[in-house]
């Protein structure tokens, strides 16, 4: 007879696998699948928010790596990615200050209603001018989330770019590429906070997570050629968006 303690392990090893091989595909919903289960099985959100920031880690560095042999990303999605990884990293502090200090009603509803609009944009077929500076503003919110909650990257990143005119395979690759910095100063800042101690949940979350990642970048190859890529990462962004705004209405 399996024990409730295994079969939550089980759930969370499936929870986990899942949620990199939506990440490593599509550019999104990591932590945004997995904090919440994490949460909803008893860990706290000083435990929940680092396990995500060191799993996300292993899987963006994978996920990276893996993207690049299969091609969506190349030497001419490097100046992107740093326009990405560069304000996302220098904001991701702040979040994880907020983390600790901070109720997080204002800083959900804002992040629910820009990743509904978002997700709009997609659908309707919107498209903005491409500047840098949209994209630093963009990047810097995305940081912002990661370290605020663990997850909201990777929506407001993929689909910002998308909205911005980058075509869907790099926009993918460069949101898992451009996190790998994110992860790493989130995870320094909880341990300049006294807040980062590494349990067993680490090893149960990264291991799936790490084998999903080798795997979704494939997937990306192969719907990044389809005209229905943008529609698909569309309506998980709009989603979410209105998944978060409902979580805050509804208590």
């Amino acid at each position: 007879m399996i024990e409730l303690f295994d079969l939550f392990t089980l759930g969370i090893l499936l929870v986990a696998f899942t949620a990199a091989l939506v990440d490593t595909s599509l550019g999104m919903c990591y932590g945004t699948i997995l904090a919440p289960v994490l949460l909803i099985a008893g860990y706290p959100p000083e435990v929940v928010v680092p396990t995500v920031l060191f799993s996300q880690l292993v899987v963006d560095i994978v996920g990276g790596i893996t993207h690049t042999k299969v091609k969506n990303f190349t030497r001419k999605n490097i100046k992107v990615a740093l326009i990405v990884a560069i304000p996302s990293t220098i904001f991701v502090s702040l979040g994880v200050f907020l983390n600790v200090n901070l109720p997080t009603i204002i800083t959900r509803t804002y992040i629910g209603l820009i990743v509904t609009l978002l997700g709009f944009l997609l659908l309707l077929g919107i498209k903005l001018r491409k500047t840098s500076k949209r994209l630093v503003f963009i990047s810097s919110i995305a940081g912002f989330n990661k370290g605020f909650m663990g997850g909201g990257f990777g929506p407001i990143v993929v689909s910002g770019q998308i909205v911005l005119n980058h075509d869907v395979r790099p926009s993918v690759s460069i949101g898992d590429i451009a996190e790998i910095p994110v992860c790493i100063v989130g995870l320094l800042a909880f341990a300049v906070l006294g807040k980062l101690s590494f349990l067993p949940i680490y090893l149960v979350v990264t291991v799936p997570a790490l084998i999903a990642s080798f795997i979704g970048p494939h997937i990306t190859m192969k719907i990044g050629q389809k005209n229905y890529a943008e529609k698909i990462i569309g309506v998980i962004t709009l989603i979410l968006g209105i998944v978060t705004l409902l979580k805050i209405i509804l208590g």
